[in-house]
């Protein structure tokens, strides 16, 4: 996809200067003639990424939308005013096309179903609500408070992993140049020396001999190994996550996260009023850990054969004794938003807490890893040297 300027004038003779994203050239000529515009000049400006601005944009979206529904004006008003304000070519795209389909008397959903990566089902699903019972800006609060917590999330997330994934990083690069540039001038050294060296020293001579021989072909190996784990990424990242959930230092993170993302659809679809197993259905979409969505697609069977919420959880893998002995109060009570809302904060805690504290004792582990290969490298380069009196001397 590429993004397009270009310069037009309407049926109104009005002239248009504006921005638009298409496949080509032709497909975006096509598309201003569908609305009613004739084309006078269409320029490539960018190739269009799906980068995190277009993403984040989605709060301020919602956000925008749940004000200007709750002031009584149209949903049609709504997004033409949506419009005046925004600057970012893929949402002036769908600001437009959504205009343009309430003006045909389409949906809402409908539009925003066609673009997957922004609007996952969960969204859909509120909105779909909404369009029928006419409570827009209650579920448009419910999406920008749910969009909230997933950045704020990956927020703690990449905060937590920065550190580690920097000494990774700097860390591999001293080895790889000391492996290149560094071990050959004492290789050459070592041979003058016409004497039995170290097995170590050997062994790491033979490391770096390889690789700065066969430089090129490692480079095609990477590169080929990084393109296919490029187009096999979903299948790839399914296969570490069922690695990672089986280590129990880190399956608790996973579980904590899988734990407040359940509460959370839950507590959010049933506050704007859906039923119970459409709200279960919701979540079957939200948790994309297998093992775990697994387990949200039994108890939403569950439900639908007559089975109660707190029975269907005590069959499965994700939910504490703690949450079991709520959710049954909470169907005692009759108070099941209360408390899914109530076991999404206590999760969210654990989870920031748990995940940041497990992150950082991995700094020392890594740094002593790192410290050890380091001092091997230094053992295997100056140990040699330590023997220079007996390679001299001729013992």
């Amino acid at each position: 996809m590429f993004v397009y300027n270009y310069q037009s004038i309407n049926n109104n003779n009005h002239y248009t200067h504006s921005t638009l994203i298409a496949k080509n050239k032709k497909q975006a000529f096509l598309y201003l003639l569908e609305q009613g515009e004739t084309p006078i000049i269409i320029k490539l400006k960018s190739i269009f990424i799906l980068d995190k601005v277009n993403l984040d944009f989605r709060i301020h979206f919602f956000h925008q939308l749940s004000i200007l529904s709750s002031s009584g004006i149209s949903l049609l008003q709504c997004f033409h005013l949506l419009q005046t304000n925004c600057q970012l070519p893929l949402w002036k795209n769908i600001i437009r096309e959504i205009i343009r389909n309430l003006e045909n008397g389409e949906m809402l959903t409908k539009n925003l179903s066609e673009h997957p990566k922004i609007f996952d089902s969960t969204i859909i699903s509120l909105i779909l609500l909404a369009e029928n019972t006419g409570k827009y800006e209650e579920s448009f609060l419910i999406i920008k408070g749910m969009l909230e917590h997933k950045k704020e999330t990956a927020l703690i997330i990449k905060k937590a992993l920065r550190y580690p994934i920097t000494l990774l990083i700097f860390s591999s690069l001293v080895l790889v140049i000391m492996l290149i540039f560094v071990i050959p001038q004492f290789a050459e050294i070592y041979t003058s020396f016409q004497h039995q060296l170290p097995s170590i020293t050997l062994i790491l001579i033979s490391i770096s001999h390889f690789i700065s021989t066969k430089i090129e072909l490692l480079s095609i190996i990477f590169f080929t190994v990084g393109l296919l784990a490029a187009h096999f990424r979903m299948k790839l990242s399914e296969c570490i996550v069922a690695i990672i959930s089986r280590i129990p230092y880190i399956n608790c993170i996973i579980r904590l996260n899988n734990l407040n993302l359940y509460f959370l659809t839950v507590s959010s679809t049933l506050s704007s009023g859906l039923p119970l197993s459409e709200c279960l259905k919701c979540s079957i979409k939200t948790i994309t850990n297998k093992r775990y969505n697994n387990d949200c697609q039994f108890i939403y069977q569950s439900i639908i054969k007559g089975e109660s919420l707190s029975e269907s959880m005590k069959k499965t893998s994700l939910f504490p004794s703690l949450a079991i002995q709520l959710i049954s109060i909470a169907e005692e009570s009759g108070k099941l938003e209360h408390f899914t809302l109530y076991l999404f904060n206590y999760y969210m805690e654990q989870y920031i807490s748990i995940t940041e504290q497990r992150l950082k004792s991995i700094e020392p582990i890594l740094l002593i890893l790192i410290s050890s290969f380091i001092c091997l490298i230094m053992l295997a380069m100056y140990l040699p040297i330590f023997n220079l009196g007996n390679a001299i001397s001729g013992v």
